[in-house]
């Protein structure tokens, strides 16, 4: 449940962060620079990872987990947290297609 939009970020990450080099290396950084979008989506990825982690995912660390997790808890922040990972993965697609569309012009001229 929380491998597919964890991969989508992750591959749109690599692919932004080499994209953001190859413009550099062109001398067009400005172009591609960190937008709106870019930062809710790091913002809400971090907030929605910091939930996951504290959910109580396994039994074997149970004892541990009672000390600052309850059923309660997880119960109510579970789908929080599994439904801002899957926001910030759409915000991820939206926010990296921005940076492709402002790349177009340089990605497909012919040498």
């Amino acid at each position: 449940i929380v491998a597919i939009p964890t991969s989508i970020i992750l591959a749109r990450e690599i692919a932004v962060s080499a994209l953001r080099e190859w413009m550099a290396q062109r001398g067009l950084r400005d172009s591609v620079k960190v937008g709106y979008k870019g930062k809710v989506k790091t913002a809400l990825t971090m907030v929605s990872i910091t939930l996951c982690l504290l959910l109580e995912v396994t039994p074997i660390f149970k004892k541990v987990a009672d000390a600052t997790t309850t059923p309660s808890f997880n119960t109510a922040v579970a789908p929080w947290a599994i439904g801002m990972l899957w926001l910030s993965a759409y915000i991820t697609i939206d926010s990296g297609l921005v940076y492709f569309r402002a790349a177009a012009p340089v990605l497909l001229e012919k040498e």
